[in-house]
């Protein structure tokens, strides 16, 4: 009888302590509900510029936005210039499930098709999940020369490499 008791004492220790850490996970700020129904993530914040080759107008050039995540998967989307080698990528984002002791972390990769020639003008690592979590806001007359040398820019969180160019970083709710 002393050994029933006993072991009803540790399965109540037990379950109860599981309860307590159950408790503690969900409620940390916004746990509970990206574990139920997924996390809202933007993949690739929405991006405006002009393209040029050799300081003209790259007119319909092809551009390929390639996004990497969730191991080796890729999804692409091609878009075209305007006859001013202006473009405009709309935001890409999705629902996911991040669990509590994971890292998010994805690849985007920005290829131009032009004059018969494929130019890469960004490859950025990108770990905040937030719109215009790539550079800390919105770049400011954003412009790609296709015959720039593409570089990497140690000012962001992660990997980062392009021929792009901007004045500025517009911040959330600067003007």
């Amino acid at each position: 009888m002393k050994s029933l008791n006993k072991d009803i004492s540790m399965i109540r220790a037990l379950l109860i302590s599981i309860f307590i850490i159950i408790i503690l996970c969900f409620s940390m700020k916004g746990v509970a509900m990206s574990l139920l129904f997924g996390t809202e993530v933007v993949l690739f914040s929405p991006m405006e510029g002009k393209i040029t080759f050799e300081g003209r107008p790259a007119a319909h050039a092809k551009i390929k936005r390639t996004i990497i995540w969730k191991g080796d998967e890729g999804e692409t989307d091609i878009f075209y210039t305007s006859e001013n080698g202006e473009f405009e990528l709309p935001i890409k984002k999705t629902r996911t499930r991040i669990p509590l002791l994971a890292e998010f972390v994805l690849t985007q990769e920005l290829d131009v098709f032009y004059a018969g020639q494929e130019f890469s003008i960004w490859v950025k690592a990108k770990q905040n999940l937030e719109e215009y979590g790539e550079l800390g806001g919105r770049p400011k007359n954003l412009r790609c020369e296709l015959t720039d040398k593409r570089v990497r820019l140690e000012d962001f969180n992660g990997m980062f490499g392009t021929s792009c160019k901007w004045d500025a970083i517009e911040k959330q709710g600067e003007k």
